[in-house]
């Protein structure tokens, strides 16, 4: 037996520890560091151990994780100087230690997965190869059971050294382990010649409505046959493949009969067996017997849609901000680009349309451009030498009295146009303003025109007559000959300005619904009927005219298949035996048409023709003719059996093990585990006995000292320092909770702590194991906090006894910690109320409590216990037998209570929890005791009176049941 001092105060050193990258590490596979709670992990871009080691340290020393920051990393470098594949983790305060796990994937023994890939195999069998040996051939679809079996029958390698999972057929991922456990092995090779699973790829050719005459042809990868006779023999459509470049001789096999009455099938084989090749495409427009035509049955048009070169109509989808187009009659798009804000009457507020929007010459289209000062709108840069006609519905919303311009021929802001219309919202009045020879000449409407109603405007500008017809709602007004046209700014002198937007100049706020641009002087009579039907219409020419209808036929007595029906590039498959409701809804299902644009009758096919007459957004138009191809009634491929490829095999490591070591162990002026520390030079080890005592140097490392049972440890007064970590570490910038061992682990028979004089420490915190243990407690240091007990302990020995006669005691103080004592002591020095505070957890186990004063805090079950002094405050668990001789009792457990004896001046509380609680029964045998239950918490409350009667001692707030054991 040994005595061994602490004194502390030994060298520090650094702690480094040595993670080894192994050279066949790969790029994907994820590398974990794992300290405490938080785990750094790096998915590896890197393909060689070099790139891979720099990477990770890179991936270390970024990381803001508190844990890690106390940690630098570094490449590990041999004897030489060279890098050697290993990363160095070197404590960046010396004698402070860390603990950290390194791992590939999600383990350390390594790991590789068997997969049969490519095409799934149907039967066969393969093998594996590891380190030169190879197993007996395994199934296809072997179990994961299978596959272990016969890797563990390599003559090598035996039972334990494989750990297969995975389902029948795999993947399977085997672990090495056994004599294989932790060790970098080789990657196994897999064979899969064995496999079945191969197929050939057959295609159909059919005639399904049996052609009369004619050729049709067959491509194959860009190139196509000559022309096949309809009824041509299997051989002869062989011998037609064959002679392409994309087939190589002997790659197809054709069989069946002569078409077109058996089907013809034709085999990829040789160069392209076992693939899934493209289908061959057949062109039979030259083969006779099914034939499909479209018929123009009436022409749509009308004059006036004739001239028509551009029309914009509000569909109702824009919003502010947006834009849109502008639809054709006959040339290209264009686009309108601007504020266009959405009201809720479905109309265009051109309201912040802006100045300086102009666009191209009014023949090659229109255009509106938002810009920077909101002043109004513009349309147009156009030819003056070139007439035009401009037809567009819309609404004023102005409020403010006085003429205001709804649109005009040059910039009104900056000198007198050349021609415009205003707007009086005071009288409802338009007129119209233009120059001529002798001056500016103006004409005033004498029609009511009440703001915030729709109104259809016309202008027709004829530059051979020099004249500008203006029509207001039909009203015309009309310029005499000799209309002067030009401005002296050229910038300006070509834009006609609609003033519905909002500015200083032109601020008759209003919508726009339609607009249609004609590039021909119209007269007001055709003008006047472009919007017949009334406003809003949204369609810039007049009703009358004819719609286009055309009849489509399909003869030849089809009996299965379809035709491809087609219109401006767009096309649907339609059914050789379709009605006329199913071919409408095909048609209306292309975009190019859409619905509600088609009316179709007659029918159904093949005996009756189809007719579609164009309706809606085609209506009184000359549209394309509808395309039809009938190539696929009389002859088409098809896939019979998909090709697919021979089964193939990969093995693929998953987890690779890292090999990790203590290169330099940590020591330093805290650590139990250091020889310096001790006066003995020497670990205090089983038997020994161990002083705490005339030093503040904190015993903080090296905690873990399970395996030594002291016979004595003392940790006196005079040691001020602290044993064991706190729970939060607060030693750098930000805080984390503290992962390192929290507790000096260390068996002892006997602990004494807070012998002699002196201020004690402050926090003591004793793990003592399995080891049965008597404590005795004779003072402690203050509290940390205020609330935290000085001197923590845990045990798990079922006889252990502990002592308390003045200090702070936690027994398994903090959540989930738990502790066994057989019996409890807790008495007084100087003070009964005050020399000693104890407090057990919830995770305390205790049998009796033996307590002549101070206080006592339960949160778990007892067997017994018995106060003479001082106060207990129970809040949970259940109790047998509280024996309470003096002093105060406060019950707010919920738990079951036995049996309660009062004697003396004791004082039974059950007021300060007013949960329901379960009291068998109370024995009082004083009249000096007292129960306060003023609460009535106790459900059915029986007190027992022993020699005593003094009712005025029971303070109850209901009913009580009373029993008298002794006469009273």
């Amino acid at each position: 037996m040994t005595s061994h001092i602490w004194i502390g105060g030994a060298p520090a050193k650094a702690k480094v520890e040595t993670v080894s990258i192994p050279t066949d590490v790969e790029a994907g596979q994820i590398v974990s560091f794992t300290i405490g709670n938080k785990t750094l992990e790096v998915t590896l871009t890197g393909t060689t151990q070099a790139a891979v080691v720099s990477e990770l340290v890179a991936a270390w020393n970024a990381s803001t994780e508190p844990e890690l920051a106390e940690i630098t990393a570094s490449a590990g470098v041999d004897s030489n100087g060279d890098a050697d594949g290993t990363i160095d983790l070197t404590s960046d305060t010396a004698g402070k230690p860390f603990a950290v796990t390194v791992a590939i994937g999600s383990g350390n023994n390594e790991k590789q997965v068997v997969t049969l890939g490519g095409t799934a195999a149907t039967g066969g069998a393969f093998t594996l190869t590891f380190n030169s040996e190879t197993t007996t051939t395994i199934s296809y679809n072997a179990s994961a059971a299978t596959v272990q079996s016969a890797l563990e029958g390599l003559a090598s390698y035996s039972s334990g050294d494989f750990t297969v999972t995975g389902d029948a057929g795999g993947p399977w991922t085997v672990e090495f382990t056994g004599t294989l456990a932790g060790i970098n092995v080789s990657l196994m090779t897999i064979n899969t010649s064995g496999l079945t699973g191969a197929v050939n790829e057959v295609q159909t050719i059919s005639s399904p409505n049996n052609p009369t005459g004619g050729t049709f042809t067959l491509s194959f990868r860009g190139e196509t046959t000559g022309n096949i006779a309809y009824n041509a023999s299997a051989a002869t459509i062989q011998s037609s493949l064959e002679s392409l470049s994309t087939i190589p001789t002997s790659s197809v096999s054709c069989s069946g009969g002569t078409l077109p009455g058996t089907d013809v099938a034709v085999t990829f084989q040789g160069a392209l067996a076992e693939t899934d090749v493209e289908l061959l495409v057949v062109n039979s427009e030259n083969l006779t017997g099914v034939n499909g035509t479209v018929t123009e049955t009436t022409a749509g048009g009308s004059a006036l849609a004739e001239k028509c070169n551009y029309y914009w109509t509000f569909d109702g989808t824009w919003t502010e901000g947006g834009s849109g187009t502008l639809s054709p009659y006959s040339t290209t798009y264009d686009e309108i680009v601007g504020n266009l804000n959405y009201v809720a009457d479905g109309k265009i507020d051109v309201f912040s349309w802006a100045y300086y929007g102009v666009g191209g010459v009014i023949n090659d289209g229109i255009k509106i451009d938002g810009g920077a000062t909101l002043y109004y709108s513009a349309i147009g840069a156009f030819d003056e030498d070139e007439p035009f006609t401009i037809s567009l519905f819309f609404k004023s919303t102005q409020t403010s009295t006085g003429s205001k311009y709804v649109f005009s021929k040059g910039d009104p802001g900056s000198y007198t146009p050349d021609y415009y219309l205003l707007y009086d919202s005071s009288t409802g009045y338009f007129t119209f303003a233009y120059q001529k020879s002798g001056g500016f000449h103006s004409v005033t409407t004498t029609i009511a025109a009440p703001t915030n109603a729709w109104h259809h405007v016309l202008c027709v500008y004829d530059p051979d007559n020099s004249t500008i017809k203006i029509s207001v709602d039909g009203a015309a007004f009309e310029s005499t000959t000799g209309l002067t046209i030009g401005s002296t700014t050229a910038s300006t002198v070509k834009r006609l300005r609609f003033g519905i937007g909002g500015g200083s100049y032109i601020n008759a706020n209003g919508f726009i619904d339609c607009l249609g641009i004609f590039p021909s002087a119209l007269s007001l009579s055709e003008g006047n009927d472009l919007y017949n039907s009334g406003n809003g219409q949204d369609y810039p020419f007049a009703a009358s005219g004819t719609n286009e209808v055309q009849t489509l036929s399909l003869t030849g007595s089809p009996t299965s298949g379809s035709v491809i029906l087609s219109f401006q590039g767009e096309s649907v498959e339609v059914p050789y035996n379709a009605t006329a409701s199913e071919v409408e809804g095909y048609l209306e299902s292309l975009s190019s048409i859409g619905i509600g644009n088609v009316n179709v009758t007659s029918g159904a096919w093949p005996g009756t023709d189809i007719v579609v007459e164009f309706i809606g957004a085609f209506a009184i138009l000359d549209v394309e003719l509808i395309e039809i191809d009938t190539s696929s009634l009389i002859m088409k491929t098809a896939e019979t059996t998909k090709g697919v490829t021979a089964p193939t095999g990969t093995v693929a490591t998953t987890v690779t093990p890292l090999t990790q070591s203590t290169t330099t162990p940590n020591s330093g002026p805290n650590n139990w585990d250091v020889a310096a520390n001790w006066d003995s030079n020497s670990v205090p080890a089983s038997s020994d006995i161990a002083y705490i005592s005339d030093s503040d140097i904190d015993i903080l490392y090296g905690l873990d000292q399970s395996a030594v049972t002291l016979a004595e440890l003392h940790v006196e007064s005079t040691f001020t320092g602290s044993i064991g970590l706190p729970r939060k570490n607060t030693d750098g910038t930000s805080s984390y909770s503290e992962y390192r061992e929290q507790y000096l682990k260390i068996g002892a028979t006997e602990l004494f702590i807070g012998e002699k004089n002196g201020d004690g420490s402050d926090r003591i915190k004793i793990n003592l194991g399995s080891v049965q243990t008597t404590a005795l407690i004779v003072d402690s240091g203050d509290s940390p906090d205020g609330n935290t007990p000085p001197i923590l302990l845990l045990g798990s020995h079922a006889s252990n006894v502990i002592n308390v006669n003045r200090g702070f005691l936690g027994i398994a103080y903090y959540p989930t910690e738990t502790a066994t004592v057989a019996t409890i002591r807790q008495a007084f020095i100087d003070d009964a109320t005050d020399d000693t505070t104890v407090y057990c957890g919830a995770g305390t186990t205790l049998t009796n409590i033996i307590k002549s004063g101070g206080e006592l805090t339960l949160n778990s079950n007892t067997t017994s216990l018995e106060q003479t002094a001082g106060t207990t405050n129970i809040y949970d668990g259940a109790h047998t037998v509280l024996n309470v001789l003096a002093g105060t009792l406060n019950y707010n457990s919920t738990g079951t209570l036995s049996a309660v004896n009062l004697s003396g001046d004791a004082v039974l509380t059950f007021d300060q929890d007013r949960r329901p609680k379960d009291v068998t029964i109370i024995n009082k045998f004083s009249d000096d005791s007292e129960i306060y239950d003023e609460s009535g918490s106790i459900a059915s409350p029986v007190i027992d009176l022993e020699n005593c009667g003094d009712l005025s001692t029971l303070h109850m707030g209901k009913d009580f049941k009373l029993t008298f054991g002794a006469t009273t």
